[in-house]
This record gives C-alpha cells, sequence and structure tokens, in this order.
C-alpha cells in the first residue's frame, strides 16, 4: 500500500527535475547570446509602425454560442467483481457535449444559460451484463442544468447574479475545507479535479466592493446534494463494505426545495499587496449522509460553518491555510450530533520555471468523539488527516502539460486513497487530448480498500468551439 504511495511521490519528483534540468541545459545554450545578435531586429518595429491596418467595421452580437464535444474512454487493467459484473476492460464509451450560451441584455446586465449531456454506449455494448436500472439512470445518460444566471450591477459598488451558479470557497486546490457552497459529482472519485466537479446551485448572491474588499451575500434556494456512486455498482461496493447490506440498498434523499430548506452564506474577501485573507458564515447542507433509522433512508442535515482562509505570497513560495469550524454534524453510531474543527496548512512552489509543487495537510478533529464512531457504520478516527501532494509541469510552450497528484488518508497514510498520472496535450488550437492512469490504493478504511482493484488508465480529446 505504501509502496504504491511511494511511487507517486517519485514520479512528483521527477516531473520536477525534469524542468529544471531542462532549464539549465537551455540556459547554457543561451549563454553565448549577446546583444550584438540581435541589434539587427531593433528597427523592426520601426519599419512595422509605419504601416497602417485598415479599420474593418464589425458589429458585436449580443449573442454568443459556445461549447465542447468530447469522447472519453477507460480500461480496468484489474478483474475484480461488483455485484456480479467483472469491471476490467474497457468500462467506458461516453460522448458529452457541453453548450453555453451567452447573451448581453444591456451595458451592465448579461445572461447565461449552459446545459451539459452525455451518453456511454459502453452500456449498449455490454448489454449482456443486466446492469442495476440505477447503474445506467447514473452513467448511461446524463442532462443537466449547469451555470444559468442573471448578472448585472445595481450601483458602482453592488452586483447581483441570481441562477444557477458556482461559488468557490477557500485557497485549497485538492482538499475540501471552507469550500461547502456546492455539492460535488462524486460518481466516479479519483478521475477527476474538485474544479470540475462543483455542481452548480440556484441562489441569489449580491456583492458589495469596499475598497480591497469584497462582501457577498447568499440565499441559496436550491437543495441540492452531492451525486454519489449509485449503490452495488463499481465505485460503491456496498456489500464489501457494509455487513448485511439491504437491497436494495437505503435510499438517498434529496432535501426538498423550500422555506424551511434554505440555506444562507456570507463571504468577506480582502486582496492586498503580497497576501490575500477571507472570512466565511454559512448554515448549509452537509457534503455526508447519514442513516435515517426511523424510514431506513439516507439523509443530509443542515450544518452551520464558521471559518476563514489565507495565501500570502514570498517569493516563489504561496503559502495557504484554511480553518472551519462545523456544527451540527451527524453520525451514524451516535444519535448526538458533533461539532469539527477542519484545518488546513499548505504551500505551492513555483521556484522551478513552468512547474508547480503543492503540498496540502488537512485534519479534521471530531470534538466529543465516542469510541464506537471507529466502527461500522461510520468508520471515523477522533482525528482524520488527509495528505495532497501535486506536482504541475508544462513543455513545448505550454501544449503539454504533466501533472501527478496524491491524495492520501491517514497520519501515516494507513487508511488508503489514490494517486493520478495524466498528460494534457493541444493537438490544435481547438483540440486537445488528455490521457492518463489512476492507482487507488487500499488501506484500513473498509471504503478505500473496496476500491484497490478500481485501477485504470483513461483516455478523451476535445473539440472546442
Amino acid at each position: 500500500m505504501i509502496n504504491k504511495a511511494f511511487v507517486f511521490v517519485s514520479i512528483i519528483v521527477l516531473l520536477a527535475y525534469t524542468n529544471l534540468s531542462a532549464n539549465e541545459a537551455m540556459e547554457d545554450d543561451l549563454s553565448g547570446f549577446g546583444t550584438e545578435d540581435i541589434s539587427d531586429l531593433a528597427g523592426f518595429d520601426e519599419e512595422i509602425a509605419g504601416q497602417k491596418t485598415p479599420a474593418i467595421e464589425k458589429k458585436e452580437s449580443i449573442f454568443s454560442l459556445s461549447g465542447d464535444l468530447a469522447f472519453k474512454t477507460s480500461l480496468g487493467y484489474k478483474k475484480h467483481k461488483v455485484d456480479g459484473i467483472e469491471y476490467s476492460g474497457i468500462n467506458q464509451a461516453q460522448t458529452s457535449l457541453y453548450l453555453q450560451l451567452d447573451t448581453k441584455l444591456s451595458d451592465d446586465w448579461k445572461m447565461r444559460i449552459s446545459a451539459n449531456s452525455y451518453y456511454d454506449s459502453i452500456y449498449d455494448i455490454y448489454s449482456h451484463n443486466n446492469y442495476r436500472d440505477s447503474v445506467e439512470d447514473e452513467y448511461k445518460t446524463d442532462l443537466q442544468l449547469t451555470d444559468t444566471y442573471i448578472q448585472g450591477k445595481i450601483t458602482s459598488d453592488i452586483d447581483l447574479k441570481i441562477g444557477r451558479q458556482i461559488v468557490v470557497w477557500g485557497k485549497s486546490d485538492s482538499i475540501r475545507v471552507t469550500d461547502v457552497i456546492n455539492p460535488l459529482d462524486n460518481r466516479i472519485p479519483g478521475m477527476t479535479d474538485i474544479e470540475d466537479l462543483r455542481l452548480s446551485v440556484a441562489m441569489a448572491k449580491l456583492d458589495y466592493y469596499l475598497g480591497s474588499w469584497n462582501f457577498s451575500f447568499m440565499a441559496i434556494g436550491e437543495s441540492r446534494i452531492m451525486l454519489e456512486a449509485p449503490a452495488r455498482s463499481e465505485y460503491f461496493p456496498v456489500d464489501s463494505i457494509f455487513s448485511a447490506a439491504p437491497d436494495p440498498f437505503s435510499v438517498l434523499k434529496t432535501p426538498s426545495s423550500s422555506w424551511d430548506n434554505m440555506q444562507y452564506a456570507f463571504s468577506a474577501n480582502g486582496t492586498f499587496s503580497g497576501w490575500d485573507l477571507s472570512f466565511y458564515m454559512a448554515e448549509v447542507f452537509d457534503q455526508k449522509w447519514h442513516f435515517n433509522y426511523a424510514n431506513g433512508t439516507r439523509i443530509v442535515n443542515k450544518i452551520d460553518m464558521l471559518g476563514s482562509a489565507v495565501n500570502i505570497a514570498l517569493g516563489s513560495w504561496l503559502l495557504k491555510s484554511e480553518i472551519a469550524f462545523l456544527d451540527g454534524v451527524a453520525y451514524n453510531t451516535t444519535a448526538n450530533e458533533k461539532n469539527r474543527l477542519d484545518a488546513l496548512l499548505g504551500f505551492d512552489y513555483m521556484g522551478i520555471s513552468d512547474t508547480t509543487i503543492s503540498v496540502e495537510v488537512a485534519n479534521k478533529h471530531i470534538f466529543n468523539y465516542e469510541v464506537q464512531m471507529k466502527n461500522q457504520s461510520d468508520y471515523v478516527d477522533k482525528n482524520e488527516l488527509q495528505t495532497a501532494i501535486r506536482a504541475t509541469s508544462s513543455f513545448s510552450n505550454d501544449t503539454i502539460n504533466v501533472s501527478a497528484l496524491l491524495s492520501m488518508f491517514g497520519s501515516s497514510w494507513e487508511n488508503g486513497g489514490f494517486g493520478r498520472v495524466w498528460i494534457e496535450y493541444e493537438i490544435a488550437d481547438a483540440l486537445n487530448a488528455n490521457f492518463g492512469i489512476v492507482d487507488y490504493v487500499g488501506g484500513e478504511k473498509p471504503m478505500m480498500e473496496a476500491l484497490r482493484d478500481n485501477d485504470k488508465v483513461f483516455a478523451d480529446i476535445t473539440y472546442s468551439f
């Protein structure tokens, strides 16, 4: 288990070293290139300065349509069965379409409507597998309205944005601490970064700008919660996690969108020379479910959050920290709601050209912890530690980006996690390819141990327009 993790750490170090060596070689190659070699170019700007480009009148359209068309596939390279279905081999053949329409309503107001859809033909190719309806409902087809809102200025200092939108809190790129506004799409965990997993939520957001500060007030009317892998699918093998799990498994109930379920949030963000500071307050739905034993369902409840985050730039270093106090967190093995303190420390290092190295460590501390919470069906420790190490290097004038991410749980990584390495290649201006590998590391936590054979290679190609 730990050996796998160190393989990914070695890859991250290698990425940084490769770019460092390349930079040193380039400096040697350019060392003899003096000012006399560029003197012939001195008049070049003067020659073209006198040329006049004919003016072309263009009528600006109030409508703008953009989007992308993508094909994604993945291949499991370890044999493993869930619910009697073998998931090794090619297990994704997904075509997706994203459309975004932007409209200028006036000089101060605009509207955006966007939607995403996909169809995965692998479920037709493997129709003999007799997938559960819940699996096909989540993975075969999907259509959802994403960012859809009206935005504009009420005064020079006040903006209003109404509709489905994403609000990002905190400074971390890999671990959520204060980032509690938008739920995540967790149907395929580990394959995609958090920034691409947030789900838009309908709200009214008012922004007030005062000097270096921006104050945001949010009233969230849509009770949207996380999307999860369906029970007894490859990414939620409930029989390996919960002993004597019922069939069908307990339904995850979405709260109704009502006045009683309204959510509220406030943030204050200050941007200063070399650093920035944020404060957060929120009453929102929790990002984890718990069993409702009264009716045999799974539910989420509201929590109160008070938090803060800070970034400090010091030369090639960016230091980051987040802290959040959560009140009203519910668990399965106790009737008492708990308070929890989540804290994160981390840094980004950008001292190597075209390379960024990031290290983040977060701890979740449960107050008034009860010993039975370590057992089924909570499986939580008093202190839950998570470590995320990431490196990204760019090559060939940013046409190739190589990234590696290791995310592990536990003070000595004993609870498992995952590692992912991927390469993004810009084939042409509007055509991009992405391919990589994700390796799940088993551990003492039943969930990660149940996913340890889900390892995959993946690829996608995207055309943007």
